[in-house]
């Protein structure tokens, strides 16, 4: 039994016959058993204790290599050191997070590459600069073949390491995991899963995303299965390489958010000749994001004709705070559209299902809950409301978070007073199954009535012009009127007639929604985090200095 992560990797370096493929090319593989993972990372962990590295000291990783980032994580872990994991920010905000983030931990330190690590501290106050440069390692000082480190085997509720939302930047907040809340959470996931020694998986999420690495490279490890990693860059470059892949290795897991499936269609070209068999997949989870029902249909539709299996995505749901999994559906089973009166998804509303899809909004069930997790429906006051009834969506478990780093007012703010923890995601349960309707930061509140950011974008996607992810809503507060004001955003080319293209947008949320849109600004790009997820706050701080 696996009670930590250390567990994990110390029992997994014995299966020599498996271990993990980095893929960087069509003919450009890298094998690394679990074995020589285990031996490359002691030798990483004994570079880092003689850099001054101690138990529970934060490492912040800053690392694009995928087969240097694993070392590091595995020799933080074999050595008690906790781990930050970060990705690699080039614009000047997501470098000010890094420091941030370093204000908020106790004795960090950081590796990095030295033009990264020069950035950083040249943008950093004299003092924070100072500590860093004494406290930062070079990407090529690990690479030197050292003696190997002094484990450290940890209890249960130590921290294993911290993660950081890729969308917080103004204001981090790093989630404090356990090697408790790890364990627990990655059996149930592959207890969800059916995963056996047969199994492999395959995927492009970032390492420095809960998904990539915990419901990807972890479970994966805890099982002791072949995985298969390719760089997201690569993925960016190539998307046709995550297929064709997964046909030329057998895969039977493979995973992506709405990002991924759009990304991959939008470049996949069905004039191309291609003899994938697809039939190997067991199922492919889809998360990380609210999920379309469109796009799930049009990329089985797209896929079935190289035998993808009907059943085969797998709509899920979980974030950072339960480790990475809430709920998963039953694998093998058709994913559940459930098509609801937009007029009914308030909070406190009974939800009613129509078939009438001018009024209705789509959403998608997204499972039961994972062992040793529990999730409940409440009202603004956390009096928990029956199946069916619109709520916040609350969590508990051995795989829940016991707050933020460092921070006791976040954590206070997330958790209810009978020690429940507040998702700030909005669902209600159906047949036992919960149905994700959104965010409740996402919620635009017009006429004294909610409505749903991504509701808003899909109507607006029925415009001929509009593709699927090239809109964003959201509301911004008019202080003279005292309301929401709706404004889009709208990623487009120079050779758009942008005045057609508002007044059909306009048009088609007034007939459906009953709605005026205050303002459509075009944009060339839509901001968006590591894993797709649409970063409406900085949106609404574009729109401000663009009305500037």
């Amino acid at each position: 039994m696996n009670n930590t992560v250390f567990d994990i990797i110390t029992d997994a370096q014995s299966r020599n016959n498996k271990g993990i493929t980095f893929i960087s090319g069509a003919n450009d593989e890298n094998y690394v058993s679990y074995h020589e993972l285990y031996e490359s990372s002691i030798k990483v962990l004994g570079v880092l204790q003689k850099k001054g590295l101690k138990k529970n000291d934060e490492l912040i990783l800053q690392i694009t290599d995928n087969t240097t980032f694993i070392q590091v994580f595995w020799a933080c872990i074999l050595g008690g050191i906790i781990p930050v994991p970060l990705s690699i920010g080039y614009n000047s905000e997501n470098k000010l997070k890094v420091i941030r983030i370093w204000k908020i931990l106790n004795n960090p330190f950081i590796l990095s590459d030295l033009k990264n690590l020069t950035s950083l501290q040249e943008i950093a106050e004299a003092d924070i600069s100072d500590t860093m440069s004494k406290k930062s390692i070079l990407l090529n000082e690990i690479q030197v073949d050292a003696d190997i480190g002094e484990l450290m085997p940890p209890k249960p509720d130590d921290i294993a390491f911290i993660q950081f939302s890729s969308g917080t930047t103004g204001d981090p907040k790093g989630v404090v995991l356990t090697h408790k809340n790890l364990t627990t959470n990655l059996s149930a996931l592959n207890d969800a899963w059916g995963t056996t020694d047969v199994d492999s998986s395959l995927s492009w999420m970032p390492l420095t995303h809960d998904m990539g690495l915990i419901a990807v490279h972890l479970a994966s490890t805890l099982k002791k299965i072949q995985q298969y990693i390719i760089p997201t860059s690569v993925f960016i470059r190539r998307p046709n390489l995550w297929l064709m892949k997964a046909d030329e290795h057998r895969i039977t897991q493979l995973y992506s958010p709405n990002f991924g499936f759009k990304f991959f269609l939008d470049h996949y070209k069905k004039s191309g000749s291609y003899n994938w068999d697809l039939s190997c997949v067991r199922f492919i989870a889809n998360g990380a994001e609210p999920i379309s029902a469109l796009l799930c249909n049009n990329f089985l539709q797209e896929m079935s004709q190289f035998e993808l299996n009907a059943n085969a995505l797998n709509t899920v749901y979980g974030l950072a705070e339960a480790t990475v999994a809430v709920s998963v559906p039953k694998v093998g089973e058709l994913f559940v559209p459930v098509n609801v009166d937009r007029a009914s998804v308030g909070i406190g509303q009974k939800v009613r299902e129509i078939i009438n899809q001018e009024e209705s909004i789509t959403f998608v069930e997204v499972g039961t809950a994972v062992n040793n997790c529990v999730f409940r429906i409440c009202d603004d006051l956390n009096n928990v409301l029956k199946d069916g009834y619109v709520g916040l969506i609350q969590i508990k478990g051995d795989n829940v978070t016991s707050g933020y780093y460092n921070n006791e007012s976040a954590t206070k703010d997330i958790l209810t007073p009978d020690g429940w923890l507040n998702t700030g995601d909005i669902g209600f349960i159906r047949d036992g199954s919960l149905v994700v309707t959104g965010r409740s930061k996402d919620i635009i509140i017009k006429n004294g009535q909610n409505y749903y950011a991504h509701d808003i974008e899909r109507i607006a996607e029925n415009v001929k012009e509009v593709e699927l992810g090239n809109v964003v809503a959201c509301g911004v507060y008019n202080e003279v009127k005292g309301e929401e004001d709706i404004v889009l955003f709208f990623r487009c080319k120079k050779s758009f007639n942008m005045t057609l293209v508002d007044q059909e947008i306009k048009k088609v949320i007034s007939q459906q929604l009953g709605l005026e849109v205050h303002q459509i600004i075009p944009v060339r790009k839509i901001l968006k985090t590591t894993s797709g997820k649409v970063q409406r706050g900085k949106m609404k701080e574009y729109y401000k200095d663009y009305i500037n």
